[in-house]
């Protein structure tokens, strides 16, 4: 769930107009933060959410399971045990994160799947995460095509050079390296017979990070 679904599902709940200055003080934000990840879509934290829940006294979880076929309890509640040997997270089978030119994507219907704990390089209970499908080969030997990806969804952290993100460029999302420049956008690939290219600063407003790319699942249907 992200900011815009979020203020929309607490305005109908509470059947009044909420500003993005209340939304903040909710979560111990500035407007100011709210709006630019409003404009980014960026997606809210667990803990966020129940402190949302607390602050206007509604069920905004609930309210999502009513309406979609997803069982976003059941991801809440499991959330919350620290020895289950899986995650329950969102997988979208028809968004492809492209390690190569670019993939159009086509749908964001998305289900949820269980992930087993070693398949997450790191995991933090505060973070949210999601599996999307791989697609070409310029991220060999590291991410094959097919492989479920784990992502971490970005929140706004300065990017760790060299890491892999899946971001957005244009209509196109692409899974790369990234290494942050003052005034460019380093993007690398693993497999050595595709350059290196750049992201110019006057191209960033067609730029989004969704999130680093922190395990991966090999040959799993």
């Amino acid at each position: 769930m992200n900011i815009n679904e979020a203020l929309s599902h607490l305005q109908n709940l509470t059947n009044s107009k909420i500003t993005q200055t209340e939304f903040g003080k909710a979560l111990g934000k500035t407007r100011s933060d709210i709006s630019l990840k409003a404009k980014r879509g960026t997606d809210l934290k667990l803990s966020d959410v129940r402190k949302l829940e607390e602050y206007f006294r509604v069920d905004l979880v609930n309210t999502e399971v009513k309406q979609t076929v997803n069982n976003f309890q059941a991801l809440k509640n499991l959330a919350d045990i620290e020895d289950v040997e899986n995650r329950v997270i969102d997988y979208y089978p028809d968004v492809f994160g492209s390690c190569g030119s670019g993939v159009f994507v086509p749908s964001e219907y998305k289900e949820l799947i269980s992930v087993p704990k070693k398949c997450f390089n790191s995991f933090r209970p505060d973070k949210f995460y999601s599996v999307i499908n791989a697609v070409g080969d310029s991220m060999q030997p590291y991410i094959y095509e097919k492989d479920k990806l784990i992502v971490e969804h970005y929140d706004g952290e300065q990017i760790k050079d060299n890491h892999i993100y899946v971001f957005r460029n244009g209509e196109n999302i692409f899974i790369k390296r990234l290494v942050y420049n003052i005034d460019q956008i380093v993007v690398k690939s693993d497999n050595e017979i595709y350059p290196i290219r750049f992201i110019e600063k006057s191209a960033f407003d067609n730029f989004q990070v969704i999130g680093e790319i922190v395990g991966l699942m090999r040959n799993m249907k």
